[in-house]
């Protein structure tokens, strides 16, 4: 029986190689988004515990320079909050385009596993064609040679 060989077998481990590092990527994307996601939380709960914080000062009575140094502050977490959410749909845009190149690969390489198998297929009728021939030669030769000694043997 011969060997059967994939015609398409480079462009397969190509493909395999692509996936694999594609794969790392979206790894790397959803770790980078959960990363901004969580900058983004510790922002939101800061801003909730100075503003109780502050809620607290204001009851037992403030400054007013101390009340602006709040406001400020307040606004630059606001600002910090509104930046980190950006970074946190930039990461999530990432996210998706990964994901969405991981099933295209996962689907280029499903596609090449069926070639695989039709090409395999294709293999063993050739080989069962081949083998059939073969069997056939051997069986007509062994007739045909039974038929030769038996009109010898009349002669």
């Amino acid at each position: 029986m011969r060997k059967f060989v994939f015609t398409l077998y480079p462009l397969y481990q190509l493909k395999k190689t692509m996936k694999d590092k594609i794969q790392a990527e979206y790894s790397a994307a959803e770790a980078a988004l959960a990363e901004k996601t969580r900058i983004r939380d510790s922002l939101e709960n800061k801003l909730r515990e100075e503003r109780q914080a502050f809620e607290t000062k204001m009851k037992q009575g403030m400054a007013i320079s101390k009340i602006k140094l709040y406001l400020l502050y307040f606004d630059e977490l606001q600002e910090r909050i509104k930046l980190a959410q950006e970074d946190v749909k930039r990461a999530q845009i990432e996210v998706s385009r990964k994901k969405a190149e991981l099933i295209a690969a996962h689907k280029e390489i499903k596609v090449l596993e069926k070639l695989y198998e039709k090409q395999y297929a294709e293999h063993l009728k050739e080989e069962e064609k081949r083998e059939g021939k073969i069997l056939e030669d051997v069986v007509s030769f062994k007739v045909s040679s039974g038929e030769a000694q038996n009109a010898n043997a009349l002669s």
